[in-house]
């Protein structure tokens, strides 16, 4: 069967995507059993970000977001986002998503490099899952959307370079194709590709290198976001659980083994850049996150499902010093789009955190993320319904072959700490080029994208000689104004680099 779209992925962004095309059109959503519940969007804690309080505006969201992207963000895309923010946001109030101050009124928080408090959450504290459940529960009930379990193995791409769906795997390991005027790839970013991570563990950049070794191209690899506050216990990748940021915007300390605040000399104290924290909690030896000056009660009103998942490994988080360590938590490199999510190949889109539509720059403003995923995502089902037309025959092309001669597990098993240790929060030049040796030298043994998209990281960390957002390099600590601009990968031009 040959569908409007097929959408690879079913995050928020894929979801919504889906819902939107599947207005005028059948779609067809590949992901794995329970990929709803497998993705960035049913882990997020934070909320969703929207000017929608008494004492803020667009301008001020916009002008927060271009500081937080250090220089590289593209002020169109930031703009699109502020002005389509209340319209995408307003559909999950009406649904009564989010918790209210008043019947007419959401409660606002704060979060890090925020001005103003204006980020929505759902009650008790997990937004994400919340918003998961809402969209899937909407998605798999409506007579358009058809799902299919499995894995996109490769695009279909014809003689002229245009995309026409995919090759699935499905879950009895067949391989099927499925095509479509549109695909959109959704299938979320690589922050997994790090041994400590708030992601799930198949959140390691499959999207990417399908969309790069179809001909389209990646950019700002090396930005990669660490959320400083990831509760600290040697659990296995993908384990780990994330200590919203929301904590610090309610009021929460980081405090080392003293009892002293360790951002206490920065004038936004917790609430600095994400970029900025992380890097202060990793120089510790030790850090906690401490609610104890707090009332308890408003705590566990405000953050009861956190509270349990923290009472499930023993801690309380109104009464206990919870260690936290930086880990990889967004990819701001991704698949570069135009405004309406279309990447360099025909017939090709992106969107949520696989696509780099330039909103984020050099470092995410919090909570960005999931109003990028609706805006753009909508974008994308707009120009599709105006563009696109189910072709009369689709090219036939052969199965692909299976080259890779090693599973995802085995092969970030072999990856171990080298991304941690050598591609971290701080970046040493000679540990950077000690991991890139490794990371060839498994490239030469097994055949895998992953390795290849660990190589494109490891090579634009190394290019980009200055220190910006999340990147930073010991040897160039400051910002230079010759690198503003984009590291550009692609099979037929190679790396280039694009001034701002």
């Amino acid at each position: 069967m040959s569908y409007r779209a097929l959408v690879i992925g079913e995050g928020i962004a894929g979801l919504a995507a889906a819902l939107a095309i599947a207005r005028e059109g059948c779609v067809s959503i590949c992901a794995p059993s329970n990929g709803w519940r497998r993705g960035s969007t049913y882990r997020a804690q934070g909320g969703i970000a929207a000017a929608l309080g008494e004492d803020d505006d667009e301008s001020r969201h916009l002008k927060d977001t271009i500081l937080m992207a250090r220089g590289l963000a593209n002020r169109e895309a930031v703009q699109i986002l502020m002005e389509e923010s209340h319209k995408a946001v307003a559909p999950m109030l009406e649904a009564g998503i989010f918790e209210m101050t008043n019947p007419s009124h959401p409660t606002l928080g704060r979060e890090a490099g925020h001005s103003r408090s204006r980020i929505l959450h759902a009650p008790g504290g997990l937004t994400g899952r919340a918003l998961a459940r809402h969209f899937y529960q909407m998605a798999v009930s409506h007579p358009r959307i058809h799902f299919v379990e499995g894995f996109s193995e490769k695009l279909i791409i014809d003689d002229q370079g245009r995309c026409h769906g995919s090759w699935i795997r499905t879950s009895s390991s067949d391989v099927m194709a499925i095509t479509a005027s549109a695909t959109v790839l959704a299938s979320g970013g690589y922050a997994a590709l790090w041994q400590m991570t708030s992601n799930h563990p198949f959140s390691v950049g499959h999207g990417l290198m399908l969309a790069y070794d179809a001909g389209a191209e990646l950019s700002d690899l090396e930005f990669v976001q660490f959320h400083p506050t990831i509760l600290s216990q040697d659990e296995p990748r993908g384990e780990a659980l994330l200590l919203t940021e929301a904590l610090r915007g309610f009021g929460a300390h980081l405090v080392n083994p003293h009892g002293e605040r360790i951002m206490k000399d920065h004038p936004l104290k917790e609430l600095a850049g994400r970029d900025e924290v992380a890097r202060a909690v990793y120089e510790e030896s030790e850090a906690y996150l401490t609610l104890r000056h707090l009332t308890p009660e408003r705590i566990y009103a405000h953050f009861g499902q956190l509270a349990e998942l923290l009472s499930a490994r023993h801690f309380d988080l109104a009464r206990d010093l919870l260690p936290v360590a930086p880990g990889a938590h967004f990819a701001m490199g991704g698949v570069c789009t135009d405004s309406f999510g279309q990447t360099r190949v025909p017939g090709l889109y992106a969107a949520g955190e696989v696509a780099n539509t330039g909103v984020h720059g050099a470092n995410r403003l919090a909570s960005n993320s999931l109003l990028e995923a609706l805006v753009f995502s909508k974008r994308i089902a707009e120009h599709i319904q105006k563009n696109l037309h189910l072709p009369g025959d689709f090219p036939t092309t052969d199965p692909p072959l299976l080259h890779e001669t090693a599973s995802d597990a085995e092969i970030l098993q072999r990856l171990g700490n080298i991304m941690d240790k050598d591609f971290g929060v701080i970046r040493d030049p000679h540990l950077m080029n000690q991991g890139l040796r490794h990371i060839e030298a498994l490239q030469y043994r097994y055949n895998h994208r992953i390795l290849r998209l660990c190589r494109l990281i490891a090579q634009s960390a190394l290019l980009r000689e200055e220190s910006r957002g999340a990147h930073f390099r010991l040897d160039f600590p400051a910002s230079d104004v010759k690198w503003a601009g984009h590291l550009v990968h692609s099979l037929s031009m190679g790396s280039q680099f694009r001034p701002a």
